[in-house]
């Protein structure tokens, strides 16, 4: 075991990810962890059969291997602490003379704007009109989000992306958003990491835009730019250790020769043909290969 670790912190292991962080975080906030240990709640709570159902019938998605390796290969990166989310419908305040005096968040009954005493550029304290714009705006905050080590939230400008960028079609798909990763991740000579939502995991509103980096010689910070996939006015806290990225290291090779052919019956027969000779479990127990542990 020691002789491992020497030999990762020398960076002479042939496969290894490092996570750092500031010396001052090390001690509170949540580190992460291989991929199984923080499965999706609605799938680790799966039960394999379906209550009643036929010894001999299919099982639920929690038989599925290829599912199970998906949401247990590579590692976690958690929450690393409460994110309080506020989405809001932009309000627009007029006075009598239809003059706009201010936009407001608001997510409430507008006639509570109706009298309020907002004064307009002559100062009289009167609101006549107040109407939603249909845009939705999206603020985020951390516990302590900004200090001298660390600022939790960035942005990117849309331009960044284009017009044509599908995002666009989320209610707040323009706001590109940035998580400042608090963790440096390194790896082995000739190993990258893949970044991307945790496999499976619907859980939240969040999704990331998936990047990859080569993380064997880049040691340095990696962000994560995301949206907000909610479309509702809505107020709440995504508590710390939540799964947030889902890391998954790979070794770079060639990329594989792109061959196109006609399906070969007679090889996909044999292969049905074994699946028929058992009830259940035949991925498994007929294909599938055992993931190694470290």
């Amino acid at each position: 075991m020691f002789k491992k670790i020497k030999k990762i912190l020398e960076g002479s292991d042939e496969s290894y990810i490092k996570f750092d962080v500031a010396k001052e975080s090390l001690s509170h906030i949540p580190r992460p962890v291989p991929a199984g240990k923080l499965m999706p709640t609605w799938y680790k709570k799966l039960k394999p059969r379906v209550e009643g159902q036929s010894k001999a019938d299919v099982g639920t998605a929690k038989a599925c291997m290829p599912m199970l390796d998906s949401v247990t290969d590579g590692f976690i990166i958690p929450l690393w602490a409460d994110m309080h989310v506020k989405v809001f419908t932009l309000v627009e305040v007029f006075a009598e003379n239809g003059n706009k005096l201010t936009e407001v968040e608001h997510a409430g009954d507008l006639e509570e704007l109706v009298g309020e005493k907002i004064n307009d550029l002559e100062g009289q304290p009167v609101v006549a009109k107040a109407t939603r714009t249909g845009e939705k705006r999206i603020l985020l905050t951390m516990p302590n989000q900004d200090n001298d080590f660390f600022q939790t939230f960035s942005d990117h400008s849309w331009n960044q992306v284009g017009e044509l960028c599908d995002l666009k079609k989320f209610a707040l798909g323009k706001a590109l958003l940035k998580f400042n990763n608090p963790w440096i991740i390194t790896t082995a000579e000739g190993w990258s990491c893949h970044f991307k939502n945790p496999a499976n995991n619907w859980s939240n509103d969040i999704q990331l835009v998936e990047a990859r980096v080569d993380t064997d010689n880049y040691y340095s910070h990696i962000n994560f730019p995301f949206v907000w996939t909610g479309s509702e006015d809505e107020e709440l806290i995504i508590p710390k250790g939540t799964p947030l990225v889902h890391v998954i290291p790979y070794k770079r090779e060639k990329k594989p020769e792109l061959i196109i052919g006609a399906i070969n019956e007679k090889k996909r027969d044999v292969v049905l043909q074994t699946l028929a000779s058992t009830f259940v479990d035949r991925y498994k127990r007929l294909f599938w290969h055992k993931r190694k542990k470290d």
